[in-house]
């Protein structure tokens, strides 16, 4: 008895972690996004490490408002904050940095939010970006709470970023 002791441990501690895993959800990008938003264009702050050039670590936060078209008709309808901290510096032959980032998309007068994350190259030295990023939506809180998907942020030539969300079923 005492022998299968541990193979029965295992098999109770593996059908408990099925258990636990649920349903899988999936995620068409091909369809319609299930959200699109705008920013307004940022106000950035960077908070270098006191040398003239990019450092290891050095951290960039900014602050906008959320809307849900773009121009200055906008109807603003929350925040989008960020920080971005960069992790490798020249990690392409273009000499690109990497950025951790997380972001917050937050809806005013509810308890709404979105929380993204991601690690993306940047052109050296360029605060914004000059392509396309996608992140992952890795969590919320009111309607979207347990949210998953991603999201795909574009810089307009206005200055305004493009938030495509997909959300996990």
């Amino acid at each position: 008895m005492l022998r299968s002791l541990p193979l029965s441990i295992a098999l109770l501690s593996a059908s408990l972690l099925a258990a636990c895993a649920g349903p899988v959800s999936s995620l068409n990008t091909e369809a319609a996004p299930t959200l699109v938003v705008f920013n307004s264009p940022p106000e950035v702050s960077h908070f270098d490490l006191g040398d003239s050039d990019r450092a290891h670590g050095e951290l960039i936060s900014w602050h906008a408002d959320l809307d849900l078209s773009e121009g200055e008709e906008a109807t603003r309808i929350g925040h989008c904050n960020g920080t971005m901290q960069v992790t490798r510096l020249g990690a392409r032959e273009d000499g690109r940095e990497h950025r951790m980032t997380n972001i917050e998309l937050d809806w005013d007068d509810s308890d709404d939010s979105l929380l993204v994350a991601g690690s993306h190259p940047y052109k050296h030295g360029a605060i914004e970006t000059d392509v396309p990023i996608v992140r992952a939506v890795i969590g919320g809180t009111g309607q979207f709470a347990v949210a998953r998907g991603q999201m795909v942020s574009e810089k307009l030539p206005s200055g305004w970023y493009r938030h495509s969300i997909w959300l996990a079923d």
